[in-house]
């Protein structure tokens, strides 16, 4: 999730997200299963971009077992400096070209990359505006992996669609989504549903513990106090509806001629 869905400052938001192990849900074990599936696809010293990094967990990952030159692209500076402080630490921080921009305004070479990867980011902007540009900065046959919160049931209860018609009006089926990307010249390869674990393990339950940390501050500030009672609720949604959405990666081929 993003300050985009919460009133209140973006102060507010950060302040709750901030020193968590993950900004939304994710599994290493799924990142790398989809890294090992790209391994023999990709050249040897591959040339990737990760969109809305946030601290960089996937970005490391990428640079670590893909031996990848990374652009990491986030808007928050503060997890950029986290990533660049855990980088120095893994000995990865020449591998990484860190970048405080908009994900469509990363000032990234077309026709440049082999890879394009982005976790859990492209609702900010809509999954088919990000789909759209990214194609642009892919070399032919370059790879782009994205995951997105998607239906998984034609007919989710109507409180469960009111909660995410109001925090991610595009939000789509899987075959939705599929269609969105082959419409756009995306050649499709695999999608895998994040596993429930993925939610929780790194990213609910640590920040169902900062939100009790951060009690007392709420009570003497409106706005982050607004911030996480948004978060309570949409905890409370994914405990009660786990079955009904989740975040599925796509790993799609860029086929398109250079230009």
């Amino acid at each position: 999730m993003t300050s985009e869905q919460f009133s209140g400052p973006q102060d507010a938001f950060f302040t709750v997200f901030h020193d968590l192990p993950r900004q939304g849900p994710g599994s290493d074990a799924v990142t790398l299963a989809m890294i090992d599936r790209l391994r023999p696809l990709l050249p040897a010293d591959p040339y990737c971009v990760d969109m809305g990094c946030g601290n960089g967990r996937s970005s490391l990952l990428l640079a670590e077992h893909l031996a990848a030159r990374v652009a990491a692209v986030d808007t928050h500076q503060p997890f950029l400096d986290e990533l660049a402080d855990t980088a120095r630490r893994r000995g990865l921080a020449e591998r990484l070209d860190i970048r405080c921009r908009d994900m469509l305004d990363a000032r990234l070479k077309r026709r440049t990359l082999d890879l394009v990867w982005s976790e859990g980011a492209a609702y900010v902007v809509g999954l088919e505006a990000a789909l759209e540009h990214w194609r642009l900065l892919l070399k032919p046959g370059g790879y782009l992996v994205v995951s997105d919160c998607m239906w998984l049931h034609p007919s989710p209860p109507p409180a469960v669609r009111r909660f995410w018609e109001a925090a991610y009006p595009d939000m789509r089926t899987v075959a939705e989504s599929l269609a969105v990307a082959e419409r756009l010249g995306y050649a499709f390869l695999h999608a895998e549903t994040l596993p429930e674990c993925g939610w929780w393990q790194d990213y609910y339950l640590p920040l169902e513990r900062r939100l009790e940390t951060l009690g007392p501050m709420a009570e003497r500030d409106p706005a982050l106090a607004g911030v996480m009672a948004g978060v309570r609720d949409e905890i409370a949604m994914y405990r009660a509806h786990a079955d009904v959405y989740g975040y599925v990666f796509m790993v799609l081929r860029w086929p398109g001629a250079s230009g």
